[in-house]
């Protein structure tokens, strides 16, 4: 009997351990703790269940300093102690970061090699210009994204004022690149050997040729850039196409948009 008596005591304290790992907790700016399941994630709030109840109860994500899920990833929202400091020290002052740029090749989105690489691009053309703004380190704004649990496929979830807060700056830059291939052209070459030799008075002509051609892929380019301010406000945006058929003129379109935003000086 008291063998049995055990077993159902470690029996339900297993259930409660396996119940517990599957709980998500929301950490709310006043310090209070919250045990239950998000259902759903919005822009602006999200729906909660609290643990053992039906019933969902939407939370506003301004009141929220973090969410712990089951997996054991952790999300933060705002950090009330952190926003406040930052606040104080303005710290976050003229600071600029450059989140990965989304790419789609040929109407499909790419590998996430290609985001980083635009991101390091646009990020090298801004800091060249600098002056008395400090653009982060994009290996520090993708490290400050990851340890948030932000990445593109729910980046749609948070404004980009919350984000510029995360990544304790006062700009942000996001932008899209998208390249689409389109016509092909061919360029043909020839090249042609004549020879002449008389013989009694008479001439003979010979002619020799060869002719090759090479096939051209055209691509269309088009990049469109925005700049958020700490405040969620929306300073600039901009979609530009690129003049240039060529595969990598992304390049020169990031550098034509970059020049033409109010944080880049000249």
């Amino acid at each position: 009997m008291r063998i049995k008596k055990h077993f159902l005591t470690i029996f339900l304290l297993f259930i409660g351990l396996l119940a517990f790992s599957q709980t998500d907790t929301v950490t709310m700016t006043d310090g209070s703790e919250l045990r239950g399941k998000v259902v759903k994630y919005h822009p602006n709030d999200i729906t909660f269940v609290h643990q053992n109840e039906t019933l969902e109860y939407t939370l506003s994500k301004k009141d929220i300093s973090k969410i712990t899920f089951s997996s054991g990833r952790i999300e933060y929202l705002n950090d009330a102690s952190n926003t406040s400091k930052v606040a104080q020290t303005g710290d976050y002052k003229n600071r600029v970061a450059i989140l990965p740029f989304s790419y789609v090749r040929d109407q499909e989105k790419s590998n996430e090699a290609m985001t980083k690489k635009i991101q390091q691009e646009t990020y090298t053309i801004f800091n060249s210009k600098k002056q008395n703004l400090k653009f982060q380190d994009p290996t520090e704004t993708n490290a400050l994204l990851y340890k948030a649990g932000i990445n593109e496929s729910n980046m749609q979830g948070f404004t980009m004022g919350e984000i510029a807060h995360i990544l304790n700056v006062e700009y942000v830059v996001s932008g899209m690149v998208s390249i689409e291939k389109t016509n092909t052209y061919t360029s043909n070459y020839g090249s042609a050997n004549t020879n002449v030799s008389q013989k009694n008075g008479g001439a003979k002509v010979n002619s020799t040729g060869s002719s090759s051609s090479t096939t051209y892929q055209n691509y269309n380019t088009s990049i469109t850039m925005n700049i958020f301010s700490i405040n969620g406000d929306n300073l600039f945006t901009q979609n530009h196409n690129s003049f240039w058929p060529y595969e990598n003129a992304y390049k020169t379109t990031l550098d034509y948009l970059a020049k033409r935003t109010p944080i880049y000086k000249k």
